[in-house]
């Protein structure tokens, strides 16, 4: 028997890029909202932010080791608190780990959260330069 959906999921995995984000949907859209700004500045790596499927997940999952991941980080006063208990959660699995946020600049906050995440976690955090 043919399975119908086969073609639709191989053009699906050629056209779409998926991102892991560790956190809520609500983060998940903040972040999808995050790659259209980094497009819009001329960050190429981005490519069309249409194509990028954020997905929201609450734990690490091995089955998508191999999947880009990514947390959010808030700029309240809870937000590195909660963007390196999220960095650590993951402390078992990918060794990169991209920063979204809503356009803090890297001094302070999110160059801290790196340090912390190279420092105690071994993990490299990439920080996104907005312009």
């Amino acid at each position: 028997m043919h399975d119908q959906a086969a073609g639709l999921r191989q053009w699906a995995q050629l056209n779409h890029r998926t991102l892991m984000l560790l956190g809520t949907a609500q983060e998940a859209v903040l972040a999808q909202e995050t790659l259209e700004r980094w497009h819009c500045q001329g960050q190429r790596w981005v490519g069309d932010p249409t194509r990028w499927r954020v997905q929201p997940v609450d734990k690490y999952q091995r089955d998508h080791a191999q999947s880009r991941w990514g947390i959010w980080v808030g700029s309240d006063l809870d937000g590195f608190r909660r963007a390196f208990n999220h960095l650590s959660s993951l402390r078992a699995g990918p060794t990169q780990v991209l920063a979204l946020h809503a356009g803090l600049p890297q001094a302070g906050l999110l160059n801290n959260l790196r340090e912390a995440a190279q420092r105690y976690l071994a993990m490299r955090l990439l920080l996104i330069n907005e312009t």
